[in-house]
């Protein structure tokens, strides 16, 4: 006697279901191949075996003729098989919860500080491997780059998470890993570009007033200027940032410099070597 519909069509969603968990986790190959050379890609290039293992030959064939149809990229990524040891080392660090020691550079020093950290938590964004931990130098909570790490030891100094530590709201203010005062930042889109922005989440705090011209006012709280600043700046012409005074003085500042560039040739003229002997880029290949 066939099964009633309700029956039938809850197998039917379960089998469904189990097709495209495995389809999604045979694509996401592709994410972590910018992993090559680490613990992290290993490990799941080893996971990812015992799951094929496991499925008949049609399966993998037709997971195959999927991902052949679908892939899924991040660019720019950084090349981490140079740091296979330290990420190694950090990784372990942070599930054993022992203290390390750090010599850290950040991007605006000349030199290294050292200094001792309890990581909590290694993220992954945008291309690029943060330790987020306790800087015992600063006496807080950090976000360190880990390709700015130039020696890293493990100590035998435990530590505990403290309860109250959250990481989705450590990062929720910040437009993309910065940690500053908060502001508010209004900002006016062409309606040539609104329809780009407007469909895209850029922040969890975004939100969009809609203008009879077409235009849009994007409206964010944020942490820090300078990165969104930068993101105002890469949309060139199109965006007119209404509020804070400060964000329109520094976008303004930068184009200035910019156009003084290329008014009087000073970048190009500091380059000028680099420019008449070629350029090199990443498949090595030397364009002129």
């Amino acid at each position: 006697e066939p099964a009633p519909p309700e029956i039938y069509t809850s197998r039917l969603s379960s089998a469904a279901s189990d097709v495209y968990k495995r389809q999604s986790l045979h694509m996401s190959r592709d994410l972590f191949k910018i992993f090559k050379g680490t613990v992290f890609f290993e490990s799941l290039e080893s996971f990812f075996d015992k799951v094929l293992a496991n499925l008949s030959p049609e399966t993998i064939s037709y997971l195959e003729k999927i991902q052949s149809t679908f892939h899924m990229g991040i660019r720019p990524y950084k090349d981490y098989q140079r740091y296979r040891e330290m990420i190694a080392q950090v990784n372990q660090a942070a599930m054993d919860q022992r203290c390390i020691e750090i010599a850290y550079q950040s991007l605006k020093e000349d030199t290294a500080t050292l200094r001792k950290v309890h990581p909590y938590k290694i993220w992954f964004y945008e291309g690029t491997i943060y330790i987020i931990g306790l800087c015992l130098l600063r006496n807080q909570i950090r976000t360190f780059v880990l390709d700015r790490v130039h020696m890293l030891n493990i100590l035998d100094e435990t530590f505990e998470i403290p309860e109250n530590f959250d990481f989705q709201k450590y990062i929720r203010h910040s437009f993309k890993v910065m940690h500053d005062e908060l502001y508010t930042v209004r900002i006016m889109i062409s309606p040539a570009w609104a329809r780009y922005v407007g469909e895209k989440i850029w922040h969890e705090s975004q939100m969009i007033q809609k203008h009879l011209d077409g235009a849009i006012e994007i409206i964010f709280r944020v942490a820090g200027l300078d990165e969104i600043k930068q993101w105002v700046l890469g949309l060139g012409p199109e965006a007119d940032v209404v509020e804070p005074e400060e964000l329109r003085w520094l976008v303004q500042s930068d184009l200035e410099r910019s156009l003084d560039q290329y008014r009087e040739g000073k970048l190009f003229q500091k380059k000028a070597g680099a420019i008449s002997s070629g350029a090199e880029n990443a498949t090595g290949k030397t364009y002129r």
